[in-house]
Order: C-alpha cells, then structure tokens, then sequence
C-alpha cells in the first residue's frame, strides 16, 4: 500500500510538472493544440502483446472516437483486416512470411509509439476516409482493470462478463465470432459506463493506473496531462 501511495504521490509531481511545461511553452489554450478544447477524433487501438514484437502489440480491433470538449460522443468500429499503408513496407520478418506491405496488424512492430501511431493513424485515413488527431493503445490488462472497476459489464447474448477479457475473447472465438466484433461488444459497455455518472469517475481511476503501468499508451503524450485536467487529477489519482 505504502509503495503505490509514493507512485501515486510521484506520478501527481510529475503530472504538475507536465501541465506547468504545457501551459507555459505549448499553445494549449486553443481547439487545434488541446485536444480537451472543441471537436476532436481519437484512434482507439486494442493490442494483443501475445505476438512478439519490439512494439506494444498486434492490432486486433480499432475505434475512432469523436471527443467534443473532452467528452466521448461517438465511437465507430474500425476492423483492421487486410488494411494496408498506401507506401511503406513491412518489417523485414513480416515480408519472410510472404505480406510485403505494412498491415495495420502490424503497425505497432516497432519500439517507437510516435512512429507506431502515425503509421497506424495513416493506415486508417488512407482506408476509411477517418481522419485522427491521436492515438490511444490499450492491452487486454487494461481491459480487465477498466471492467474490474465498474463491476463487470454485460454483453448481449452472454450476460455479465467480470474477469479474463482474453478468456471472453477466446470463448466467442470459439463460437465462431471475429475477434473483431468480440472485442467491440466489450469496448460498447465501457462507453456506456463512462457516460454513466456513478461509473464513470472509477472507470476514469483505472484508466490512470493502467496509463501508469504501460498497458495504455497515449500519442502524443500531452493528451493524457490534458485528460487527468478535464477529468479532474484529484478525483482520478485519489
């Protein structure tokens, strides 16, 4: 207990610190710079880091969320399958297995998020049409911890699920459901409890703690000092 307190304790320090640095040397008072401030759009990706890679993991499931004010308004489900970067080539072990072009599956292969998440943000406008001003990754940990904190969400056609994301993910598999549309009937729940005032602040508490154990990464980095701003740092990191 004493330890996740001094984390806690040293993460608001750094959070301080941070949002001094925004608000004294980046313009982040106006729509285009803060991403809290007006209309945006945020590529939400879900990776699995069961395939080994340098990067965070495979993309199974994409979202581009429409945030107005820092509030989540719309959420349209992007399936990666077959989506392909309109220039740049896989990673030399993705071509020995005979795909030449970069996947959005694999655009988190690398160790670097800001290159990782452009490639992917590419991918999608070049396929969809979908335009995003950031990037958000989250792992099947994350998952569990965001569903954990609300209690368990319920998914038509199976009832509550509290517990393993990944056993759930397998079980539908099972059945005969894409991966895709698996992790969609999880991400709809979630947005329903972020939009419900009662589950919304302890959904908000686990996003940051997973923020802070690297199972949710945020492109570019600032967004996340501007979401604990608008989502209040006392009530998230308490």
């Amino acid at each position: 207990m004493w330890l996740k307190n001094v984390l806690r304790i040293l993460l608001v320090l750094i959070l301080l610190g941070s949002i001094l640095m925004v608000y004294l040397y980046i313009p982040g008072k106006d729509t285009e710079t803060n991403l809290m401030l007006g209309e945006h759009h945020v590529l939400v990706l879900a990776a699995d880091p069961g395939e080994q890679r340098p990067g965070i993991g495979a993309i199974d499931m994409a979202f581009v969320v429409t945030v107005v004010d820092g509030d989540i308004k719309n959420m349209t489900a992007v399936y990666p399958g077959g989506m392909a970067h309109p220039t740049e080539a896989a990673p030399a072990e993705v071509q020995a297995q005979g795909v030449q072009v970069l996947l959005l599956h694999d655009s988190f292969w690398w160790n670097d998020t800001a290159k990782d998440a452009k490639l992917a943000q590419e991918i999608v406008e070049y396929n969809t049409g979908l335009k995003s001003d950031a990037v958000v990754v989250f792992t099947p940990d994350a998952v569990d911890a965001m569903i954990n904190s609300v209690g368990g969400v319920y998914v038509e056609g199976v009832g509550t699920v509290n517990g393993s994301s990944i056993d759930f993910l397998r079980d539908e598999q099972a059945l005969g459901n894409t991966r895709g549309a698996s992790v969609e009937s999880l991400m709809k729940p979630l947005w329903a409890a972020y939009q419900d005032p009662t589950k919304k602040t302890a959904l908000m508490q686990a996003v940051a703690n997973q923020y802070i154990q690297g199972n949710i990464v945020v492109e570019p980095e600032a967004l996340f000092v501007q979401f604990a701003l608008a989502n209040g740092i006392t009530k998230i990191f308490t």
